[in-house]
C-alpha cells in the first residue's frame, strides 16, 4: 500500500485507538516523523516504525519532561511532592529531585511503583531530618540533629521557653514537642497493650501514657476519635516514669523493621503499631516481665 499523510495519519489512528496523534509532516515510510501521546512528544526516524512498535520514552524530545507526566498519571501525590534537578537517562538510573524537606536520589521506577521519596533517598539526611521536624512543629522549635535513625536515635530540641532539651527521635516525630512543657508526658507511668480496629484494619499498638483524674487512660480518647475500636489487652503500671519508658522502649526494638502505619493515623508515621505476625513475641516479652 502507497502511503501519503492523509491515509497514514488514519493508519496510526486505527492502530493506537486514537491515542497517538501525528503532528508531523509525512514525507515517507523512511523519513522522520514526530508524533504525540499522552505524555509527551516523540521522534521517530523512520515513519513505519509505528508499524511494529508503540514508541515510548526513549524516543521522546524531552525524555525528563515526557517522565514526569508519566508519573503525574500514575501517582499524582508524588508527582505534587518533587520536582527534577536532573535529566532522566534511563528507568534504573537515580536522579535529583527537589521536595519540602531537601533534595533526594531515587530511581524513576521506584517512583512509578509508588515508592514516595524519604529521608533514606535524601542526599543529605541530617538536613532533611531537620526540616521534617521543622515543618512538623511549624518552626515554633528549633532542632540539633545528633541521629538520623528514626528508631533509636536522639536530638536535642530547642525549646524558646526551656532551651534545649534531648529528645528520643522516635518520641519528638510523635508530635508530643516539648517534654518540659508538656508537664502530662512526665506523668506517664502506664504501659499498655491494644488492638485497634474498624470496619477495614485491625492492627496493634502499645504505648505509655497516664491516668486522667476520672481513672481512664489519656491516650485511648484519641484513638476512638479516629474511630477505632478498643480492645485491652495488657496494662501495667509502673511506680516511676522512666521505668516505664524504657520497658516500652525495649519493646519497640522488635517491632521497629516491621512497623504498621495505620490508615487514619496523624502524619502518616508509626513507631508503636504492627501487625498480628508479631503478637506473640510481643506478649511473651511483656509475660517474662510480670513474672
Amino acid at each position: 500500500m502507497k502511503y501519503n499523510e492523509e491515509n497514514y495519519k488514519q493508519k496510526v489512528k486505527q492502530l493506537y485507538n486514537g491515542e497517538l496523534e501525528v503532528i508531523g509532516h509525512f514525507k515517507g515510510l523512511s523519513q522522520p516523523i514526530i508524533v504525540k501521546d499522552r505524555y509527551g512528544i516523540i521522534k521517530l526516524t523512520q515513519a513505519k516504525q509505528l508499524f511494529n512498535n508503540r514508541p515510548g520514552i526513549l524516543l521522546a524530545v524531552n525524555r525528563t519532561e515526557y517522565f514526569m507526566n508519566m508519573l503525574k498519571d500514575k501517582e499524582p501525590k508524588i508527582y505534587n511532592q518533587i520536582h527534577p534537578l536532573s535529566e532522566y537517562t534511563k528507568m534504573k538510573d537515580k536522579m535529583l529531585f527537589d521536595t519540602r524537606y531537601g533534595i533526594v536520589s531515587i530511581s524513576p521506577d521506584a517512583l512509578l511503583a509508588g515508592h514516595t521519596p524519604n529521608i533514606r533517598s535524601a542526599v543529605n539526611r541530617k538536613d532533611y531530618f531537620y526540616k521534617q521536624l521543622r515543618y512538623l512543629y511549624n518552626n515554633v522549635y528549633d532542632f540539633k540533629i545528633e541521629s538520623t535513625n528514626r528508631h533509636n536515635g536522639k536530638c536535642i530540641l530547642i525549646c524558646p521557653i526551656h532551651g534545649e532539651v534531648k529528645i528520643d527521635n522516635d518520641y519528638i516525630f510523635s508530635g508530643c514537642g516539648c517534654i518540659k512543657c508538656n508537664t502530662n508526658w512526665t506523668k506517664s507511668n502506664v504501659f499498655y497493650l491494644i488492638k485497634l480496629s474498624n470496619s477495614t484494619e485491625k492492627f496493634y499498638k502499645l504505648g505509655i501514657t497516664y491516668k486522667k483524674t476520672d481513672g481512664n487512660l489519656r491516650r485511648f480518647d484519641d484513638y476512638k476519635k479516629l474511630n477505632y475500636n478498643i480492645d485491652v489487652l495488657k496494662i501495667i503500671e509502673f511506680n516511676e516514669f522512666e521505668a516505664c519508658v524504657n520497658f516500652e522502649a525495649e519493646l519497640k526494638k522488635i517491632i521497629k523493621n516491621n512497623l504498621y502505619v495505620p490508615q487514619n493515623w496523624p502524619n502518616k508515621t508509626s513507631t508503636e503499631c504492627f501487625q498480628e505476625d508479631l503478637l506473640t513475641i510481643i506478649l511473651q516479652n511483656i509475660n517474662l516481665y510480670m513474672i
